[in-house]
């Protein structure tokens, strides 16, 4: 019997049971990684066949989503009759608490939606459901306000497909709203009386709460797309400010829970928003080309960006503060993989003109892009980002030469560590800045970490042993032949696994590619270097078997 205090697989410490049991859905445990220094994690306990089964699918798709606002899943692992899935935890407080302290304005009400609608895109992209989109399930994290959506597809209601699953959900995002506005609805279905909402934001609610199939939103981007019309409340009703502040005061806790600590800094953030507003159309030109990350590229003040993007921009700087990054670092970043994408632009990022409107979305959506990577990183690692130098990772890099590692090895155990970081294209050699900061970052994270595995094969009988390789992780394996034999290697593994051997001078002697068969000759010195790479989203084990045979006399 699992309780407070149970270390799982000498890593995990379970240290209060947050919710459950429950049949379907688990216990949920808060607990910590003493192996990262206590971190916190959430952790789902599964001890039902029903629910075993139904996870063991769901949970390597889970781990696909890369998007900040959904909790990154990690492990899974089996103990004990228990299947329990670890993923990231998420500091803030739900919104079902929030509820109990105050009403929302439509203005906020608006905001949620259009910041929680693209997650529910992606989600449902994926041919998944969230299954239970409530209030409960939606948190609003400290470090940057923005909402997170709790237990992506752990809460499915049984009976709710990925086909008709999508608006469902949408009119559960519906309820959700109404329910934060304070109202309910009527008897008959019909809109709550003595709510008052613009009317462009009173339509698309109505839509969303519509059991009529021909006036439902089919898909979220619909959904966002109508909402992108609506504009903000200039204003909110007289006193909603002031309870809103005082009700903000005693908005604490982690993962829903209340805990105490001081939230001046959250209204200090909300206020240089709100002034950064009214601002940047009248900033300086400086100030305008830092938009485009680029020293020159400016625009006539009265050439500002839509409100709608203007938003997007806003909240990706809050998540960069949040992270901590140097925004002049990323910024260089997301500009050199948009040329990358595009370059016939010629070093030309794109301007604020209405031609180049679908070049900003792609830059937005590369910047998405790598705060998701970004946020894979250690705090400590990612606020220096920009300033990382070959310094850096020279004390793990001499640690793994010591031990009989070739320094070209060393580089390409860094690059296979990277995979989760940089695009696939980059991952061969060092790349150019501003990329290889993000490599720099990757030997500091992972080299720490790595496991050599020493073999010694012998003729006659195989040597063969069975290895683990966490998601986007390596294994190297030293090998020791004796002398004037050729080596068989054999190693077999998911088809997400890749293989790549050196020689004792660091050569290539078998190209990068699939699990397989080789035979090496006996004059590419020793030890052999046996790189295994796991670009699947999972943690998954492959078998590994040599032998030495006598070269032919």
């Amino acid at each position: 019997m699992s309780g407070s205090g149970t270390v799982l697989v000498q890593r995990y410490r379970l240290e209060e049971r947050l919710s459950g049991p429950d049949p379907l859905k688990g216990s949920l445990w808060r607990a910590v990684d003493v192996m990262a220094g206590d971190l916190p994690v959430a952790i789902r306990q599964l001890e039902t066949p029903q629910s075993q089964e139904r996870l063991q699918v769901l949970w390597p798709q889970l781990q696909a989503l890369l998007h900040p606002q959904v909790p990154r899943c990690g492990e899974l692992l089996e103990l004990d009759g228990s299947i329990w899935l670890i993923r990231d935890w998420q500091d803030g407080v739900t919104y079902d608490v929030l509820l109990e302290q105050r009403r929302f304005a439509a203005g906020e009400v608006l905001q949620l939606m259009r910041q929680i609608l693209p997650v529910l895109a992606l989600l449902h992209g994926c041919g998944l459901v969230h299954g239970e989109l409530n209030p409960r399930h939606l948190l609003r994290r400290r470090s940057d306000g923005l909402p997170v959506l709790l237990e992506a597809g752990v809460a499915q209601r049984e009976g709710v497909t990925s086909t008709d699953g999508p608006w469902r959900e949408l009119h559960d995002l519906g309820v959700t709203a109404l329910v934060l506005l304070g109202g309910t609805a009527s008897d008959d279905g019909g809109w709550p009386k003595q709510l008052e909402l613009d009317a462009g934001f009173r339509q698309v609610l109505e839509r969303l709460l519509s059991e009529e199939p021909e006036r439902r939103f089919s898909q979220a981007s619909e959904v966002l797309k109508a909402l992108e019309e609506v504009a903000l409340p200039a204003s909110e009703p007289d006193g909603v400010s002031v309870r809103t502040s005082r009700a903000l005061a005693r908005e604490q806790g982690a993962e829903g829970r209340l805990w105490p600590v001081v939230i001046a800094l959250a209204l200090s953030a909300l206020v240089g928003s709100a002034i950064g507003w009214f601002l940047l159309p009248r900033s300086s030109t400086a100030d305008r080309a830092s938009l485009t990350g680029r020293e020159g590229a400016t625009s006539a003040p009265s050439d500002s960006l839509p409100p709608v993007e203007f938003d997007q921009r806003q909240q990706l700087f809050s998540r960069l503060r949040a992270l901590q990054v140097d925004r002049s670092w990323f910024l260089k970043l997301v500009d050199a993989s948009l040329l990358n994408r595009f370059p016939e632009r010629a070093d030309s990022p794109p301007t604020k003109s209405s031609e180049d409107a679908q070049l900003r979305r792609v830059w937005t959506e590369l910047a998405k892009h790598w705060l998701a990577r970004i946020e894979q990183l250690r705090p400590a690692i990612r606020a220096r980002l920009g300033r990382l130098g070959a310094g850096d990772w020279e004390q793990p890099r001499q640690s793994l030469v010591q031990q009989g590692i070739h320094p070209d090895v060393v580089e390409q155990l860094v690059s296979a560590s990277s995979q989760l970081l940089l695009p696939e294209f980059m991952q061969d050699s060092q790349p150019a800045e501003p990329f290889r900061q993000l490599w720099i970052a990757a030997a500091m994270q992972n080299l720490d970490d790595v496991e050599i595995v020493r073999l010694k094969a012998g003729p006659l009988e195989p040597t063969n042993t069975s290895l683990r390789i966490p998601a986007g992780g390596a294994r190297l394996v030293l090998v020791e032949v004796p002398e004037d034999h050729v080596f068989a290697l054999g190693i077999n593994g998911t088809p997400l696994m890749q293989m790549l051997v050196f020689g004792a001078k660091g050569q290539v002697v078998e190209q990068r590619g699939p699990l397989r068969v080789v035979r090496i000759p006996a004059d590419v010195g020793l030890p052999l270097h046996v790189l295994v790479t796991n670009e699947g989203v999972s943690s998954s084990a492959f078998t590994l078997s040599c032998l030495a045979d006598p070269m032919d006399q």
